[in-house]
């Protein structure tokens, strides 16, 4: 029972001395040094890796051409996308339109928009511009939106023209859109021709 009295106070005496002797503040000490000189620390760590996601090139999607009906495109940064509108509809109250479709690169991507117009489209209209707009282009398999307007950020959209007769709509659009990590980046020389019947 003594012996192991002997252990455990030896044990204690060591703990106590250890937890004395830590700590966490770095010592410089030099005893011919300009003590007026402020020292830096000399870990110099290296700034984090850039992560730039780069769209792949997609031969269906080519900036140099033309727009057609039931399509749409859209340039970001050095990424050019492009597809077909599947669906579209005009609000009962003729203020408001939406149109969507996928991708014509990934049939997992593509583009919504919905576009709240400041007079209603009971006849033929020319050079209209808005910017109450929700834009996403989605991504089926991820948590979230790729890019996606919100209205703190200028997105603008042009009606170029609506033809009644016809129920065709040709526009463009352009804007700030956040990308799934909060950051932005701008939406540029955006087109759609849409047939709202």
């Amino acid at each position: 029972m003594a012996q192991f009295k002997k252990y455990t106070l030896a044990l204690v005496f060591l703990s106590q001395l250890l937890l004395q002797n830590t700590g966490c503040q770095k010592e410089y000490s030099c005893e011919s040094c300009d003590s007026t000189i402020i020292l830096i620390d000399s870990l110099i760590l290296p700034p984090p890796p850039l992560v730039i996601y780069d769209f792949p090139q997609c031969d269906l999607c080519k900036p140099g051409d033309g727009i057609t009906l039931s399509h749409w495109n859209f340039k970001s940064g050095n990424s050019f996308f492009c597809g077909l509108i599947g669906d579209a509809g005009l609000s009962p109250d003729k203020t408001a339109f939406t149109f969507f479709g996928p991708s014509a690169c990934s049939i997992d991507t593509g583009l919504v928009m919905t576009i709240y117009l400041p007079i209603a489209f009971d006849t033929d209209k020319y050079n209209v511009t808005t910017t109450k707009i929700a834009f996403f282009y989605y991504d089926h398999f991820g948590p979230r939106d790729i890019f996606l307007s919100l209205p703190e950020k200028l997105f603008t959209v042009n009606i170029v023209s609506y033809i009644k007769s016809t129920g065709i709509v040709t526009g463009t659009f352009r804007g700030i859109v956040f990308k799934p990590n909060g950051d932005t980046t701008f939406v540029d020389q955006g087109n759609f021709i849409v047939n709202l019947k």
